[in-house]
């Protein structure tokens, strides 16, 4: 059994000593490196670096995922349906994705499932400098990004509201992402358009009024939302909880207001025009933030309704069927109690 099985006497002490010196620095080096090596690995998706994922920012850039022992992965994956072809083949754990899509999947089969809210519709209508009111944009075009995404159907209702009928201007589809979009308006090819911020911001500053935000006519309409393949979800729900739990306090801590030259230097790191970020902050606070993620029974019917009117679904459920509100008020419970 070699040397350490017969020791006895004065050579006890002259063998234990390089032991004792040896289990000593195995335990200095297990005190550094078990947080690490036990931290539970989550992937995670974006479809991009936009500004409805300051809390993510938040969370990692203040240690908040490390101290629920969460080692936090993330993949910005482009455009949505890359994402979620990411997350059927099992590469992604929980994505961040518009509530609109995952209703639109979970009623084509998907066994997908809302966990948390993060922002509501806070898409800002851009118009052209000479234009003033909805009825200077009569006869105008409007550059979209997809005829099918909920934004536009919203926009198309505001639009209604005040007396644009379907007919009364037109659509330039397919016209890519917010900075085509804009391009567009600036050469004249389209008069308007709609964006979130920072983008949105960049154009103001730029001289491109806004019109009106969507969160001024759908306060309760969910956007970007945090979700999951449901079973895994349910395999996993203490890891789903604690994700929320960091989730949750970068929020609040967002939403202070001294934390805010803070905030904007993280979103800087990430690489955001510095001179749009005040602006979009304040944007982001006051229209696009659900406090605590929560999950909005009104707002969940209005995507169902949207969807139905715009035939990109036939019918649609209750919210269960579709988000499950019990890992947000876990998570929300579970911090609280934690302060």
């Amino acid at each position: 059994m070699g040397r350490f099985s017969i020791i006895t006497g004065c050579n006890q002490e002259i063998v234990l000593r390089p032991i004792r010196r040896m289990t000593g620095i195995i335990l200095a080096l297990l005190l550094v490196l078990s947080p690490a090596l036990l931290a539970q690995q989550i992937r995670v998706g974006t479809i991009s670096s936009s500004i409805n994922n300051w809390p993510l920012w938040v969370a990692e850039a203040k240690g908040m995922f490390a101290d629920e022992g969460l080692d936090v992965q993330v993949t910005v994956t482009g455009e949505s349906e890359h994402q979620l072809d990411m997350v059927d083949d099992e590469q992604l754990d929980i994505f961040h994705q518009a509530a609109d899509h995952f209703v639109r999947e979970i009623e084509h089969g998907k066994n997908y499932v809302v966990l948390h809210t993060i922002t509501r519709a806070a898409n800002a209508l851009i118009v052209r400098p000479e234009y003033k009111t909805y009825e200077d944009l009569r006869g105008k075009t409007i550059a979209l990004d997809n005829l099918q995404t909920g934004y536009w159907l919203l926009y198309r209702k505001v639009l209604q509201k005040y007396g644009l009928q379907p007919g009364d201007y037109h659509l330039s589809p397919d016209s890519g992402g917010p900075a085509m979009r804009i391009m567009k308006v600036r050469e004249n090819r389209a008069q308007f358009t709609y964006m979130n911020a920072p983008a949105s911001i960049k154009a103001e500053l730029d001289g491109f009024p806004i019109l009106t935000n969507l969160s001024e006519h759908y306060p309760e309409f969910p956007a970007s939302s945090i979700g999951a393949r449901r079973n895994w979800a349910e395999s996993n729900r203490d890891t789903v909880i604690a994700y929320l739990r960091a989730y949750i306090r970068a929020s609040e801590w967002l939403l202070d207001p001294a934390n805010r030259d803070d905030a904007i230097e993280i979103a800087a790191g990430i690489g955001h025009d510095r001179d749009a970020l005040p602006g979009s902050y304040d944007t982001f606070i006051e229209n696009g933030l659900v406090r605590y993620g929560t999950l909005s029974r009104t707002g969940f019917t209005q995507v169902g309704e949207l969807l139905v009117e715009g035939g990109v679904i036939d019918s649609f459920g209750d919210m269960e069927k579709y988000a499950d509100p019990g890992y947000q008020q876990a998570a929300r419970e579970q911090m609280l109690e934690s302060r």
